[in-house]
């Protein structure tokens, strides 16, 4: 091990240069200024990657994605007249605050910005064992034998044979002198740290390698090529990459991976709509390494736990779109899960149902959902899982007892009975508008009223301190709040957790207004959300892209009501005044505030015309889960 010293500085050299040029590819409002060349001769990440990539995030054309951005929604307020004021001064305000990190790296904001012009790509993939290098010092314990350095050593081993190494591919393109000087600025502390360079050549690349002094650390690997560069932390990292661009490493890559190709072929849409970027994680590979790598009580636990199913889950992944003609943007993730599903993945026992809104959903909802669930198919499949860590009985043990115990009902006989299984989630911004204007809607559809409304009056003559009774617009409430004395922080809305029936719907509500809004809406004195044309577009959309398949769940956004709530926030005193607090530590808090008092934002309703409502929708098929959302371009 080189000194702590060292290690932390080229630690902190490492954190910084790699995320950066992350963060460059992907802060879409800066517009480069040098276009793009003719299509870069740097093939896609995944054929130069190994078969086993753990985790992997791919911008396919950073400039495209840009451009995109410029399309959507933001984009398009961003560039408003009465906008570009308070942009150009955010950009100023950040480019000043960067002089500090660009005295290190030699780099200015706006060059660090422009490096990416291609694809960028950053993955995760399986540590290889480290080849020891003559220069480097080998540990002064390794001769010895006692039981601890024994341990110490297996337990090294462990982790080298079991950790994560990461590769970062840029396509700079013109910009590529840009990442010489980072590379120059990063070698100069590489070597002050005493690591070994090492240069090999392939196929008239240089390839550099530098090892750490003594034996057990990942080594770092870079190259320059035709206008890309990539960097690696980890024994052939880089030169993986390098080797598989010139063909001279034929193995299978990480294009020939199944699960990968799975996911990948559920996340692409229409050809206007293709994938800007896209992403995967193969969580049960990760998880094993993590476990086996720390040894422990999670390590001999494991065969049972794969014995559970786990290894089912063959991978996570999707793709995001932005700037299309009828789309702002366009989402998709899939789950890869074998069949059968039992064990682990028993529990997840989505059904179909109704989707439309049920009359008390307001039309001035920001937000609504609702789900089908097997939940008795659920209890069962969880009861099998835990039966195997604590025997027979489980669920009667640990959550039928205690229930009935406690409330005088029963899980399996009276409550789920009563559910049909389909819940409901309504969100709405309170004014005047706050923090925490947010409020919070949960309803579950029971399918014999009356016998719901003798079970609730149980629960209700249970407890009767805790359920004070509160009558709004007609209809008997209980208020849960049992802090109503509480004194709350100037400016913030004090939550009002409310349960009630309302029909065939047992409510929990934490605001009273919007329980008003809600019978209102239900006897038809307010309009509801079903009509609403807004609505009725997402909704359409939603049935298309479908395709055919039942969904679990869809969900409505009316996603102009956050824009409406940060633009609000940022004229109100109070909210000005918690950041000039913060801005007593944190400088780039102060020197926001300061903008927000010169460059005065206009009123929210002349930027209202540039948001759309968006949708969300999930299906279950025999393969796994896919879920898919997007938000469409406003009604002009």
């Amino acid at each position: 091990m080189f000194p702590r010293s060292r290690r932390c500085r080229l630690d902190r050299f490492c954190r910084l240069l790699m995320p950066l040029l992350v963060v460059s590819a992907v802060l879409p409002w800066h517009r480069s200024a040098v276009a793009a060349d003719a299509e870069s001769s740097l093939p896609g990440a995944p054929m130069l990657l190994p078969q086993d990539t753990l985790a992997y995030i791919r911008i396919a054309d950073v400039q495209d994605i840009r451009e995109g951005f410029g399309r959507t929604s933001m984009g398009r307020m961003m560039q408003d007249p009465q906008m570009k004021p308070f942009v150009s001064d955010v950009y100023g305000v950040l480019d000043e605050s960067f002089q500090e990190i660009s005295a290190v790296i030699g780099v200015e904001l706006g060059e660090l910005l422009n490096i990416p012009q291609g694809q960028v790509a950053l993955a995760l993939v399986p540590q290889l064992m480290p080849e020891p290098d003559p220069d480097q010092e080998v540990r002064d314990d390794d001769d010895d034998e006692s039981e601890e350095a024994i341990k110490r050593r297996l337990a090294q081993k462990r982790r080298q044979q079991n950790g994560f190494a990461f590769v970062l591919i840029v396509d700079a393109k013109d910009n590529i002198e840009t990442i010489n000087r980072l590379l120059e600025k990063f070698e100069t502390q590489l070597a002050k740290d005493r690591l070994i360079r090492r240069d090999a050549t392939i196929d008239g690349t240089k390839l550099v390698r530098w090892l750490p002094p003594r034996v057990g650390r990942p080594p770092v690997e870079y190259f320059v090529r035709d206008g890309a560069m990539a960097i690696g932390v980890g024994q052939d990292t880089a030169g993986s990459v390098l080797k598989r661009w010139v063909k001279e490493d034929t193995s299978p890559s990480f294009a020939n991976n199944n699960d990968f190709t799975s996911v990948l072929s559920r996340s692409v849409g229409a050809e206007e709509t293709m994938p800007q970027l896209t992403f995967f994680v193969d969580p049960y590979h990760i998880v094993e390494r993590i476990i086996k790598a720390n040894g422990g009580a999670a390590a001999l636990a494991w065969p049972l736990i794969e014995q559970l199913g786990i290894s089912k889950i063959r991978g996570i992944g999707g793709s995001t779109f932005q700037g299309g003609e009828f789309f702002d943007d366009i989402s998709h993730l899939h789950i890869v899960i074998d069949t059968p599903r039992d064990g682990f993945f028993g529990v997840l026992r989505p059904s179909t149902g109704d989707t439309v809104p049920p009359a008390w959903v307001p039309a001035d909802a920001t937000s609504y959902m609702t789900v089908h669930w097997d939940f008795p198919q659920t209890l069962e499949n969880l009861g099998k899982i835990l039966d195997k860590f604590n025997g027979e009985g489980s669920v009667d043990r640990f959550m039928e007892e205690p229930l009935q115990k406690r409330t005088g009902i029963s899980l399996q006989n009276e409550i789920l009975p009563l559910s049909t299984g389909r819940m409901v989630s309504v969100r709405w911004l309170e004014p005047p508008m706050r923090i925490n204007s947010q409020i919070n809607c949960f309803a579950f559809e029971v399918n014999d009223r009356d016998q719901a409304t003798e079970v609730f009056d149980r629960l209700v003559k249970r407890f009767p301190n805790a359920m004070k009774p509160v009558v709004i617009a007609g209809t008997m409430t209980y208020d849960l709040n049992r802090n109503r004395n509480q004194k709350l922080p100037e400016g913030l809305r004090r939550p009002e957790p409310t349960l009630f029936q309302l029909g065939n719907w047992i409510v929990f509500c934490d605001s009273q207004a919007f329980i008003q809004r809600m019978v209102q809406t239900n006897a038809g004195v307010l309009p509801g959300l079903d009509g609403e044309p807004e609505y009725g577009l997402v909704s359409g959309e939603l049935g298309g892209k479908l395709d055919g398949e039942q969904p679990f769940m869809i969900s409505y956004v009316r996603g102009s009501d956050y824009f409406r709530q940060m633009f609000e926030l940022t004229k109100n005193p109070s909210t000005r005044q918690f950041l000039r607090r913060v801005g007593e530590d944190n400088v780039l808090a102060r020197k926001f505030v300061d903008l927000l008092e010169r460059d005065e934002l206009p009123e929210f309703s002349q930027f209202e015309k540039y948001f759309g409502a968006g949708g969300m929708f999930a299906y279950d098929e025999s393969g796994g889960i896919h879920i898919g959302t997007f938000t469409l371009k406003p009604l002009e």
